[in-house]
């Protein structure tokens, strides 16, 4: 323990001592801060909704892109053709467990009243609906309502990663121990 204190105090200093990459580290920072503020926002603007909301439309989603891919050795195909898969979710193709109200809420530490009915909500709103075989899926018009959301995001995603390289924070990150 006393060593991980020397090696953190030692690293501290060394930082306080290189103004030039403080200016990269706090600007990098700031950079991530911005990006989680303008995601949180643009989620309650696009969607009208609260955080919960969208975390039990993203845990469907992390569902059908797990069920579509937990076989496939890597991804061949276009951005299309990833899209594509959620549009072409045949029923009872996605697993033999099907996603309920009860997983969600237990992924996502919510209550399960709370869980049904923002699901039933999100079901009203056509981003998401219920399948006898397979559960909680996604609406069929799920990929037009979402794809101008998720395309800001990886734009916005793309614009930090270039912030984090230019700042040298990427090998940073790949070599960092602690």
């Amino acid at each position: 323990m006393s060593n991980e204190k020397t090696n953190l105090a030692k690293h501290a200093a060394d930082a306080a001592n290189n103004k030039e990459k403080n200016t990269k580290y706090a600007n990098a920072s700031y950079s991530w801060q911005t990006f989680l503020i303008d995601f949180y926002r643009r989620v309650k603007q696009y969607y009208n909704f609260d955080f919960d909301s969208f975390m039990i439309m993203i845990v469907t989603v992390s569902h059908i892109t797990h069920e579509n891919y937990k076989d496939d050795p890597g991804i061949d195909g276009t951005y299309e053709d990833f899209i594509k898969g959620f549009k072409d979710v045949a029923p009872g193709s996605l697993s033999k467990r099907k996603l309920g109200i009860n997983a969600i809420s237990n992924i996502l530490e919510m209550p399960e009243e709370t869980t049904r009915r923002k699901i039933e909500k999100l079901i009203k709103q056509g981003l998401l609906s219920k399948s006898k075989t397979d559960g909680i899926v996604l609406s069929q018009t799920f990929v037009e309502k979402h794809f101008p959301f998720a395309d800001q995001t990886a734009k916005n995603l793309g614009k930090l990663i270039r912030t984090f390289d230019k700042a040298g924070l990427l090998n940073a990150a790949k070599d960092f121990k602690m």
